[in-house]
């Protein structure tokens, strides 16, 4: 909010009358290990306006402080510049909050990074007169909160102009329109008088779109991106929609919409679109170790745009002591509506475990949709041919499974490999039917759900929740194919427990399966530093033998880990023992190295 002072304000230092730490939290909890003893006057009538200088100044120094050298000459100079720069923000806020005639002196401290402001917050101002110019728009304006006498608050102000804009672009089709406010202060009365000035340019009505540097990238899919039609009204916030979808659709470095002057005669605005495109191929690598698996490799190679429109080819290695496979998957976006994907899967897999061996070649078809940006739900058909080694009782049989994945997905994580917030939920139901007669047809139900609580501001301290259930319905636990089973254990799973570990057992100890499980997970997740964190957790699983999940016996293990944050994720470090059935377990701790959170 601007404003204009006719006189320059005196500065009047009073003496400290109590500390900074109102609400219980002090600046050393905040700053996460530097110690710092920064006090201000609080206003004894205004407890809004004293915990909202407070905040500024935490913030502020949290943030400065990040940036201190260790070296002596240079951290003087840094301290210094930070206490000096801090009494220009505590005036802001101060301002914000309608004390324009507030003065602050600060009083440097005995110790390094201490030291007293103090503030004579003088009179709050309120609002006297407000105007809109040209008055035509003042029907559009809403006065709640701007009344004469009310407090002239700078967020209240701000609010109520970004309303003020948002109706009047409503109703009509600026090209151009600028709301901006001109604040008049009368410190004699301590109040101030509002002008919200309008400036609208023409009217104008999308038109052309062309496109410029998009060398690869077919321009029909570009144009079915266009979140108009030809001929709607003017918007320039359809622009910054459609700059987010170019940009989102990972084909782009820059997109950049190139606008006229001025619409043309008749309203027309002709748009062109500035475009680079990024490398459309990539390869990745990752790794893990899990001590009950042992060392795994993952090779990747992906094309984002294999024919000109967003199409996607990926193909994946996965090598490890357990469990080799190559699998390759086609995605084409926007296949027959804009929602929609199709996808085509292909995999060629072996797996030796100690419940079953496998060798198994899968295809699959299906089609993705998204409702809305946190909805979505997917329907296909896969089919696979596996040889399976049943370990329980060495037979030998070859399956042709025939299967209808159903899933439905919620997502509203704030970040999918190290969410601090919300909820993703995920129903499967599948039905199987061998073409070859081996298996009885048998009915697969899996649903989990997982959550995220910050538990402080800064989102440092997370506590993570997953629950899941699953059953299979129609066939006898001897009739449905090892690999189609439920199993727990491993670091996806109940840690601290060895690779399918859980559920019940042979004589000679391998693993059945089960057709139910019920599963959990509770972890505690810090972060220490912005790279450094840390973990302890809680798993818990039951496999049984009936189809209706139940919760005995429940395996239970437990333990703790370390976190390293890098841009692409973090790097896990996970070590765990079994709390439950320690008699029955070959190892008596397990660790888990690999990237990603655990869930």
């Amino acid at each position: 909010m601007r404003s204009v002072f006719t006189k320059p304000l005196r500065h009047i230092a009073l003496p400290l009358t109590a500390a900074l730490a109102l609400s219980g939290c002090s600046l050393t909890d905040i700053l996460k290990g530097v110690d710092t003893h920064y006090t201000l006057t609080p206003h004894e009538g205004d407890a809004e306006a004293t915990a909202y200088v407070q905040k500024i100044l935490e913030e502020r120094i949290a943030e400065r402080t990040k940036t201190f050298t260790d070296e002596p000459e240079n951290r003087a100079a840094q301290e210094e510049y930070m206490e000096q720069t801090l009494r220009a923000d505590l005036l802001k806020a101060l301002y914000a909050k309608g004390y324009y005639t507030a003065e602050i002196a600060y009083e440097d401290g005995a110790e390094p990074l201490s030291g007293s402001y103090n503030i004579t917050y003088g009179p709050a101002f309120n609002i006297g007169k407000v105007q809109v110019l040209p008055e035509t728009y003042l029907p559009h304006l809403n006065m709640a909160g701007l009344a004469p006498g009310d407090r002239l608050d700078a967020a209240t102000v701000l609010n109520a102009q970004g309303q003020l804009y948002d109706k009047i672009q409503k109703d009509r089709c600026y090209f151009s329109l600028n709301v901006r406010n001109q604040t008049y202060l009368e410190r004699r009365v301590a109040q101030g008088d509002i002008d919200f000035i309008v400036e609208a340019g023409r009217e104008g009505h999308f038109k052309a779109i062309t496109f410029q540097g998009n060398e690869s990238v077919k321009e029909s899919y570009l144009r079915k991106l266009v979140p108009w039609k030809d001929g709607d009204c003017f918007r320039r916030e359809k622009l910054e929609d459609y700059k987010t979808r170019l940009l989102g659709s990972g084909l782009f470095a820059r997109a950049e919409p190139i606008l006229p002057d001025e619409p043309g005669p008749e309203g027309d605005v002709n748009i062109t679109m500035d475009l680079r495109e990024r490398a459309h191929r990539s390869i990745k690598a990752g790794a893990t170790y899990y001590s009950d698996e042992g060392v795994g490799v993952i090779l990747g190679w992906e094309h984002r745009n294999v024919f000109g429109a967003a199409e996607k080819l990926t193909a994946d290695l996965t090598l490890s002591a357990l469990r080799q496979s190559l699998d390759a998957e086609f995605n084409k976006p926007y296949f027959l509506r804009q929602d929609q994907n199709l996808s085509l899967t292909s995999s060629l897999r072996r797996q030796d475990t100690d419940a079953y061996d496998e060798l198994g070649l899968d295809a699959g078809i299906g089609l993705s949709r998204t409702f809305n940006k946190r909805l979505s739900g997917r329907t296909g058909i896969d089919f696979s041919i596996t040889r399976i080694t049943d370990k329980a009782d060495n037979t030998k049989d070859t399956y042709g499974l025939l299967s209808a994945p159903q899933t439905l997905t919620y997502d509203s994580r704030d970040d999918k490999l190290d969410p601090r917030k919300g909820w993703n939920i995920t129903a499967l139901a599948e039905p199987f039917f061998d073409v070859l007669g081996e298996s009885d047809p048998f009915f697969k139900t899996q649903a989990t759900a997982s959550t995220y609580f910050a538990l402080d501001e800064e989102r440092r301290l997370v506590f993570a929740t997953k629950l899941g259930l699953g059953s299979i319905w129609g066939a006898d636990l001897d009739n449905i194919p090892a690999t189609e089973r439920f199993y727990a254990g491993g670091g996806g799973s109940v840690r601290g427990f060895g690779y399918q570990e859980v559920g019940p057992k042979k004589a000679n100890g391998d693993p059945t399966g089960g057709r139910s499980i019920a599963n959990f997970s509770l972890e505690l997740r810090s972060h220490f530093t912005d790279k450094i964190g840390g973990v302890v957790f809680v798993d818990g699983a039951s496999v049984t033998e009936d189809s209706f999940p139940g919760f005995s016996p429940m395996a239970i293990g437990a333990g703790v880990g370390a976190r390293y944050y890098t841009d692409f994720g973090p790097l896990r470090f996970d070590i765990a023992v079994p709390l439950t059935e320690k008699d029955d377990l070959d190892q008596q701790f397990q660790f888990y190295i690999s990237i990603g959170q655990a869930f």
